[in-house]
């Protein structure tokens, strides 16, 4: 069983439970991370059987920047379930950090994860 983080991908989202916060895309930076298993020794170079870091980091970052979620939460779920049935993802784990909010509440970070 293989384990990818993508850690700290800088993007921006409408998100916020007031409607006025979700008026500007707000800064994010979120982590993915992902288990997925190859069967066979000789499949290990062939691309066909692993996963594509690059397609799935864009797919992503797509998802977050047209989402108009009023949560965290529910951003997190939804990119949790999206990834999952498009690239058959196990044990996906997601990450958001806020940071302009951190920012304004003198914090390193205000981050939503599960």
């Amino acid at each position: 069983m293989f384990k990818v983080e993508i850690k700290n991908l800088k993007t921006k989202a409408h998100i916020g439970i007031p409607e006025k916060e979700r008026l500007r895309a707000q800064p994010l930076t979120v982590t993915l991370s992902f288990k997925y298993s190859i069967a066979k020794k000789n499949q290990l170079d062939d691309i066909k059987y692993l996963k594509d870091y690059s397609t799935i980091t864009k797919s992503l970052k797509i998802f977050i920047e047209n989402s108009r979620y009023k949560s965290l939460e529910r951003l997190i779920v939804e990119c949790s379930n999206e990834m999952k049935k498009n690239f058959q993802l196990k044990d996906v784990y997601v990450s958001i950090n806020k940071v302009a909010v951190a920012k304004r509440y003198g914090c390193e970070s205000l981050r939503v994860s599960q």
